[in-house]
């Protein structure tokens, strides 16, 4: 069983996951227009094989809405 990693800091994830024996290869996408900055959180968690895992990341966006601004 593969644990809950969603909205995880990859870093976290990636040794968490390697803790249970899986191999981890990361995707991160970019943002458009941008350079990719901010903290890397999990969106998807995709299995190629029964140990290997797919960790799709997003950079967060620094300075915009959400929790941090009170929303």
């Amino acid at each position: 069983m593969i644990p809950d990693v969603l909205g995880y800091p990859a870093d976290v994830a990636i040794s968490l996951l390697n803790d249970k024996g899986f191999q981890i290869d990361v995707v991160i996408t970019e943002p458009p227009r941008q350079k990719p900055e901010g903290l890397q959180r999990v969106v998807k968690v995709t299995r190629k094989s029964p140990q290997q895992l797919v960790l799709t990341v997003v950079c967060e966006e620094t300075g915009k809405g959400g929790a941090h601004h009170g929303l």
